[in-house]
């Protein structure tokens, strides 16, 4: 079979889950024999076609073409400002990788990776061609102030989809909510590299290296947060309950590992707050294993979670995870709590700083049961979330459709 999928990011220019979505899978569907073709946003440094681990890239550079279309649009469009920069990108980097998908087809099927890629695989599903639109997470869900035009755009690529695919049942659930038919969702768990995320792969001289570089002692508690400093991501309650528990306990630490637009709102508060390490620098995968096996205790307290990748990178690692579970959260999917029969962390309302805190004091209260629960984790890993089996799970909805 040979696949196109439509996504704004692939290596090197990865900004969250969803390339490294797509990377992994793409990988894993070649090494099922399958083609993979990857259309995707390019530059001037990065070649324009070139195979990368038996997987084919397409990368499309436009040309900003918003001076031409500004008169046509309306004002809410115009209402983006800066952004609107952005969006004419992302049309013309549609129309470039839809008309690339014409030029070297045939394909059998054209998977487009959230709204992204959705303008570009509309206008091939008119060609009459099989169009996935796979759902990583939806307008209503990440923004507080959902912008009308996208949940459109959503709903009418879920319409024109022959078929839908999501990465929880928490967003099968949201998507029945806006209409989609529930016979037309599958869902398919991301997966982990468990062989790269091992606990075993850890130098012990590198990782002591590592904790004396960010300024923690043998005698601190170290809990990590990483992933994007965004408002959905709770980053707010957890300064805030981090500030509860330390004082209370003030070996428990707090490392927080990204970036976002709350970056300087973080670095003020770590400041005021004490206790919060913040790295913002970039790290490589072998940068983020050491950061995990660093943690005692994982926090991913997301007020909207589609899936969550981290949670299952620090579960590989074997680490317990405290995570919000209230709403529309894949997180509570991936880890169970103490009331589970293997449990591999709590479960917190991740708008509430209180429940936070609880949920840390419980997990960091009794260590050998909280390395219990992180030796669950990575087991649960190995069992449910590997990368050939979401592939394997992922290619069969893909010949049912193709």
């Amino acid at each position: 079979m040979r696949i196109a999928y439509f996504s704004i990011e692939f290596p090197p220019r990865i900004f969250g889950g969803l390339g490294v979505y797509v990377d992994e899978i793409s990988r894993e569907m070649t090494s099922l024999g399958e083609r993979v073709s990857v259309f995707t946003l390019g530059s001037d440094e990065l070649k324009r076609h070139e195979m990368m681990n038996g997987v084919e890239v397409f990368r499309e550079i436009p040309i900003p073409i918003r001076d031409g279309l500004e008169i046509f649009l309306s004002s809410d469009s115009l209402s983006w400002g800066d952004g609107l920069d952005f969006l004419m990108d992302l049309f013309s980097l549609n129309q470039l990788a839809a008309s690339r998908f014409m030029e070297t087809g045939p394909f059998d099927l054209c998977v487009a990776h959230d709204w992204l890629g959705l303008p570009g695989a509309m206008a091939i599903k008119r060609k009459g061609n099989p169009v996935i639109f796979h759902v990583h997470g939806l307008e209503v869900g990440r923004s507080e102030n959902p912008n009308w035009q996208l949940v459109a755009l959503e709903k009418r690529g879920a319409e024109v989809a022959d078929k839908l695919i999501t990465v929880s049942e928490a967003m099968k659930g949201q998507l029945m909510d806006i209409g989609v038919p529930a016979e037309k969702i599958d869902v398919c768990y991301h997966g982990v590299n468990a062989e790269f995320f091992d606990p075993n792969r850890v130098d012990p001289v590198r990782l002591e290296a590592l904790k004396r570089r960010l300024g923690f002692t043998k005698d601190d508690t170290i809990v990590l947060f990483m992933g994007r400093l965004e408002p959905v991501k709770g980053v707010v309650q957890l300064f805030s309950a981090i500030s509860r528990i330390r004082a209370e306990n003030h070996k428990v630490k707090l490392l927080v590992v990204g970036k976002g637009s709350l970056e300087c709102w973080a670095s003020e508060e770590a400041k005021r707050l004490g206790g919060i390490t913040l790295v913002t620098d970039f790290l490589d995968a072998e940068d983020k294993m050491y950061h995990y096996a660093l943690a005692d205790l994982c926090v991913f307290p997301s007020i909207y979670e589609p899936f969550g990748i981290v949670a299952l990178e620090a579960a590989a690692m074997g680490r317990a995870s405290v995570v919000g579970a209230a709403g529309t959260s894949g997180l509570r999917e991936i880890v169970r709590n103490p009331a589970a029969e293997r449990p591999t962390g709590v479960h917190v309302n991740a708008r509430d700083p209180e429940d936070i805190a609880w949920g840390i004091k419980l997990a960091l209260e009794d260590p050998e049961r909280l390395k219990a629960w992180g030796k669950n984790a990575r087991a649960r890993v190995l069992e449910e979330f590997t990368w050939q089996k979401a592939a394997k799970r992922t290619l069969q909805i893909y010949k049912e459709v193709a």
